[in-house]
Parts: structure tokens; C-alpha cells; sequence
């Protein structure tokens, strides 16, 4: 006992000293913040050596074209066009992908008679499809709600799929003998055992929305920043396509971010159980 009193504080000390010792890290936002500048810096150092194409902008130019975004109407326009559809076509997916994985997650006969569709619908390119949505729809809001449907459905019907086939047989075998009743059960237990893998599923799924519904307005001239991005290519203002790029790219990370925070405080149970 003696011993152990003693040798706490020098262990105590020797902890302080490797402390001491030890190089003093960074903090991670800071480091991200460092990478972002060395990269713009490396980008705008390239422009100004002519090593890049003559037609990319400087940092600075698409710095002013972000500006100049900011404050025009047509692009908030643009923006609000975008962000509807994948926002609307992100919801719907989602919904219909729950419903059907679970429904199909819950039965073997159902898993093994899908696999294949499974399968091959999220390997199929959904941009393939844009000719033929065109056609029946035209290049309307609707039809860029449709491509952005096709193109989330997949991840969150997998991930779905996947999490309500992992369910312990003993908790679902409990839950009979206690007589729970169908719709009992799928709320209380079969959805809150596959809620992890549809949180996974739905952050995917939600990055692709946005990026889905930019490539169609690109692809297809529909209204939006996709055609913005056309325009500006045709203009030859690259400065003002680097700069829609830029909102595009920012608005699916944000709400990447978004989701995983909020998977992270509402799923806070589903961490603390795999500790």
C-alpha cells in the first residue's frame, strides 16, 4: 500500500513531464483552416506562373465573382431553384426508401427476391436517365425532383435494408412472446434497430441531392445553378462558374455537416451502447 502511495506521485510528475515534453498539436479547425489557404495560395501562386490554363481565375477573381454573386437577385433565384428540388426529391426519397427497406429488410423471402434490383440500382448512372425524363416532363422543376428521387432512393433503401436485417432474433422473439402487436413492433423495435444505418444513409443521400440537382440544370439547361455554371462557361466567365461552383459545393457540405451533428445527438444512445 505504501508503495503504491508513493509511486503515485511520482508517476504523477513523470505524466506532467511527458506532457511537457510533447509537441504542442494544433487544434483540428485551425489546421483545416491552414490547409484551405496553403491550397488557395498554391492554386493563385499557379495562376500567376502560367502553369494552368489560361482560361482558370485567380483566388482573387472568384473571390470578387462570390461578392458579386452575393448581392444579385438571379442568383438567390438561381440558388432557391436548386436547393427546392433536391431538397423536395431528397424528402420524398427518403420516405419511399424507408418504407420499402424496411418492408423488405424484415423478410427473408423479400431480401433474397430483390438483391439483384437491389443491386443493380445503385450501380445504375441516373443521369442516363435525363433524355428520357426530358421527354416526358421537360426541363422543369418536376423533372429534376424525379432524377434527384432515382438518385437517393438507392443509398437509403440499402442502408435501410441492411440495418432492419441486423436485428437480434432474441428482441424480435421477446417481443412476440409478449404478443407485441405488428404496429408495435415496427416502432418501438424493428425502426429504432435499424435507425443507424438509415441516419447513414439519409447524410449520403443528402450530399448526392445537391450535387444530382446541379448536374441535371448542367446537363439539361433547367433553371438553377447547373445552367448558371453553363452560361458563364459560354460567357467565358469563369470567374462566375468557379463562383457557382463554390455555393454548390458549400451548401452540400453544410448540410452534410447538419446531418451528421444531428445524427450524432439523436443517435448519442446507439454510441454510448457500441462503448
Amino acid at each position: 500500500m505504501s508503495a503504491t502511495m508513493q509511486s503515485t506521485p511520482e508517476l504523477r510528475e513523470q505524466i506532467s513531464q511527458r506532457k511537457k515534453a510533447a509537441p504542442r498539436r494544433l487544434p483540428v479547425p485551425a489546421l483545416v483552416i491552414a490547409v484551405i489557404l496553403l491550397m488557395l495560395l498554391g492554386w493563385q501562386t499557379l495562376v500567376w506562373l502560367h502553369l494552368l490554363p489560361t482560361m482558370t481565375p485567380g483566388v482573387l477573381e472568384v473571390f470578387s465573382a462570390i461578392i458579386a454573386l452575393v448581392v444579385s437577385p438571379a442568383f438567390w433565384m438561381s440558388l432557391w431553384q436548386s436547393v427546392s428540388a433536391a431538397f423536395t426529391g431528397w424528402i420524398i426519397a427518403c420516405v419511399l426508401a424507408i418504407v420499402v427497406g424496411m418492408l423488405v429488410g424484415s423478410n427473408s423471402f423479400a431480401r433474397q427476391s430483390t438483391s439483384v434490383l437491389l443491386d443493380f440500382g445503385r450501380s445504375f448512372p441516373t443521369l442516363a436517365l435525363i433524355p428520357v425524363v426530358i421527354l416526358l416532363l421537360g426541363t422543369s422543376q418536376q423533372m429534376k425532383i424525379i432524377m434527384v428521387v432515382l438518385a437517393c432512393f438507392w443509398p437509403v433503401v440499402i442502408q435501410t435494408v441492411q440495418g432492419s436485417k441486423r436485428i437480434d432474433p432474441l428482441v424480435i422473439d421477446v417481443a412476440r412472446t409478449y404478443r407485441t402487436p405488428p404496429s408495435l413492433m415496427f416502432f418501438r423495435v424493428r425502426l429504432p434497430s435499424a435507425l443507424p444505418f438509415i441516419a447513414t444513409g439519409v447524410r449520403i443521400s443528402a450530399a448526392m441531392a445537391i450535387l444530382v440537382a446541379v448536374g441535371v440544370e448542367v446537363l439539361s439547361q433547367a433553371p438553377g445553378l447547373g445552367r448558371q455554371i453553363t452560361l458563364a462557361q459560354q460567357g467565358q466567365n469563369w470567374d462566375i462558374a468557379f463562383a457557382n461552383l463554390f455555393f454548390a459545393g458549400l451548401f452540400g457540405w453544410a448540410v452534410t455537416l447538419l446531418l451528421a451533428k444531428a445524427e450524432r445527438r439523436l443517435l448519442r444512445w446507439n454510441r454510448l451502447g457500441d462503448e
